[in-house]
């Protein structure tokens, strides 16, 4: 999940070019069969997909292998299927096609991780003293705590608020756990959010500035056509930091803006990562109809580690690699979290 906070400086030239291009604003409404929605589908992507290079898709070829097998007098659900199926091509976790109706369909592209390696009901009842939780309408965004050793625990559901809620709510979570002696930072099953908050919070930890992250968004009809790249750094913030040991934990459903603060968690000498590599998912999205109401995602930028390095559909791996069974979460065991109390311990 991300907010399209970065959109909103280029959406209008965006809208301009597709109606120049493929005159979807402009003119005639476009008929409403598969055909005409299949070329509509893969047009849009071809203009505003940003991952073709870094994710190595030849989307030519993709046209090449599905186009024949569209036909007018297809079924609604074989349109479907063989939609997915292009879509699944891409092999990316913010790529998602909505069918409304009743029932409506959604199909994601990408990698199907399960849950089941993290319990954070499971951390509260059987690890955390103290507990804390600071909540927004109702719902847990974060929960606190204190750890055997005088280690401090704070898990991040997400980054999808203000950043004026983390700023007030962190702040009092943080300055809680302000004389322990290390900290677990905990963002496994992290639903992604707003990368400028990722920046903000990593920075609550940091004690000098560094580059963690480019990006670069889709700008033209060539899939090489990008915006100048937007330098991403991260530098104390705050009124004070913590800079005592970190341990960040992170599993394979820490998506997105749980991503994007990794990378800027990893430029703090401080942190280490442990648990499972992340999902692999950085791009900003945007959203686009089809004639036949189906509404579909489009990863438009491209997002790279302080390094050069893409990660998309690859993920940030740990410097030390725990990975629970959803046996140990059963027995009521969190080895990932144990071996943080054992590294921040030493």
């Amino acid at each position: 999940m991300k907010t399209n906070y970065i959109l909103n400086t280029i959406f209008a030239f965006l809208l301009l070019s597709l109606s120049a291009c493929n005159d979807l604003t402009l003119g005639p409404e476009p008929a409403n069969n598969p055909e005409t929605n299949f070329e509509q589908l893969w047009q849009q992507y071809d203009r505003l997909y940003g991952l073709f290079g870094a994710k190595k898709v030849d989307w030519p070829a993709v046209y090449q292998k599905y186009r024949p097998k569209v036909t007018n007098g297809m079924s609604d659900d074989a349109f479907y299927t063989l939609t997915t199926q292009v879509l699944d091509e891409l092999n990316d976790g913010h790529v998602w096609l909505l069918a409304p109706g009743s029932p409506a369909r959604r199909h994601d592209s990408g990698p199907d991780y399960q849950k089941g390696d993290f319990n954070l009901k499971l951390v509260r009842t059987t690890y955390l003293q103290e507990v804390r939780e600071f909540s927004l309408a109702g719902d847990v965004q974060l929960v606190s705590g204190t750890l055997p050793g005088n280690i401090g625990y704070i898990h991040f559901r997400d980054f999808g608020q203000s950043r004026s809620f983390y700023e007030k709510a962190f702040e009092e979570a943080l300055s809680a756990l302000r004389d322990t002696k290390a900290l677990i930072v905990d963002i496994r099953d992290h639903e992604g959010g707003d990368d400028r908050v990722s920046q903000y919070v990593a920075g609550r930890f940091a004690s000098t500035r560094n580059l963690f992250m480019t990006s670069r968004l889709r700008n033209g009809p060539g899939h090489g056509d990008f915006t100048e790249p937007t330098e991403w750094y991260v530098a104390p913030t705050g009124s004070w930091q913590y800079t005592k040991p970190v341990a960040l934990l992170t599993n394979r459903i820490t998506e997105s803006a749980g991503e994007t603060f990794t990378l800027a968690m990893n430029q703090n000498a401080s942190v280490t990562q442990i648990g499972d590599t992340t999902y692999g998912i950085f791009s900003e999205i945007t959203r686009r109809e089809l004639p036949n109401g189906w509404i579909f995602s489009v990863s438009v930028g491209d997002y790279r580690a302080a390094d050069g390095k893409s990660y998309e559909g690859i993920g940030i791996a740990p410097e030390i690699t725990v990975v629970n069974t959803p046996a140990d979460i059963v027995a009521g065991k969190d080895k990932v979290l144990e071996k943080a109390l054992a590294v921040l311990g030493q």
